[in-house]
């Protein structure tokens, strides 16, 4: 069994290294050949914490596999990860274990990824202006991403601590491309046509008024049923797209108060986008839609990139690992 580092990962992958394993692991989702049941969490550390646990199988490579986590929003401050863990991968033929893989570095990487390709099928083509709001671990890996993935004039980055969007915008390596920290969120979308939430918010904070023509928005911070970062009237202003129905019916913080406040009707559409990836389901309908992709990140998104790693690092198939 190989043990795979965070190091060895980040040494070797980018954001855009997994959108190829992510596409196909959603196509599979919406297609019913990849399994994921509900993730579980439970308070640690006087509930300071929550450990997490999913586990799930995809068809295609035939792996299956599970992600323990530690999740600890008072980390980073102590320069760590808030989500630290392993993701375990095993070969569905005869049940070998194949890698542990540090999740730390596995996350922040297939979660970018994710938002990058729900991005480029869902948002007008050729996006230039970007806001992402957060400036933390995703908040840097969302806009790593955006600039390999895209070719933007401008990057905002908006956080509730101005110093942190400061520093975070003062990290990037030198490029064209302008990225800089804002004051307000009005400044950071007017005129932005993809936003990304990427906090640690337990509340709505984006309100929906902001909101304009022909946006396209990536609500990633929030992935539990009690936690949430648009308001009921941006909910109700969306297109709302998925990674997993099942999983937004569940967890889908925005969605479940915007219904239980009447903002939105009972059968508000929500479509998954793995079906758009697979020409099953219209993405976006005209330039003035606003569109949305609520990201929980499945466990079939950990084994996809963790299959792709296995497979770069050692040079070889299921049967030769």
């Amino acid at each position: 069994m190989q043990i795979i580092t965070a190091s060895q990962i980040f040494d070797r992958f980018t954001v855009g290294s997994f959108i190829a394993p992510l596409e196909a692991a959603m196509r599979d989702v919406s297609a019913g050949r990849a399994t994921h049941p509900p993730r579980h969490a439970v308070p640690v550390g006087g509930g300071r914490g929550r450990m997490g646990v999913m586990y799930g199988a995809l068809g295609d490579p035939a792996i299956h596999g599970a992600k323990i986590l530690s999740l600890f929003p008072g980390a980073p401050a102590m320069g760590l990860s808030s989500h630290q863990g392993m993701v375990m991968l095993f070969e569905s033929e005869f049940g070998r274990p194949l890698a542990a893989l540090d999740a730390d570095a596995l996350t922040a990487l297939r979660t970018a990824a994710a938002s990058m390709m729900a991005t480029r099928a869902l948002a007008r083509p050729d996006p230039r202006v970007f806001a992402i709001c957060g400036a933390g671990e995703q908040a840097e890996w969302h806009l790593r991403g955006v600039l390999e993935s895209f070719a933007p004039e401008e990057v905002r980055l908006w956080a509730r601590r101005p110093d942190a969007a400061e520093a975070l915008a003062r990290r990037m390596p030198e490029s064209d491309v302008r990225v800089r920290a804002v004051a307000t969120l009005e400044e950071a979308l007017q005129g932005a046509e993809v936003v990304t939430t990427a906090t640690v918010a337990r509340e709505a904070f984006l309100p929906g008024a902001l909101l304009e023509p022909g946006q396209h928005v990536n609500l990633v911070g929030a992935s539990l049923a009690d936690a949430r970062e648009i308001d009921d009237a941006g909910v109700a202003r969306l297109t709302m797209f998925t990674d997993s129905a099942e999983s937004a019916s569940r967890e889908a913080g925005e969605i479940l108060e915007a219904r239980a406040a009447g903002a939105i009707p009972p059968d508000y559409p929500v479509t998954e986008i793995g079906a758009v990836l697979a020409g099953d389901a219209p993405g976006r309908r005209d330039a003035d839609q606003i569109t949305g992709y609520k990201s929980h990140g499945l466990i079939v998104q950990d084994l996809a990139a963790g299959w792709h790693v296995v497979q770069a690092l050692t040079g070889a198939g299921t049967a030769a690992v």
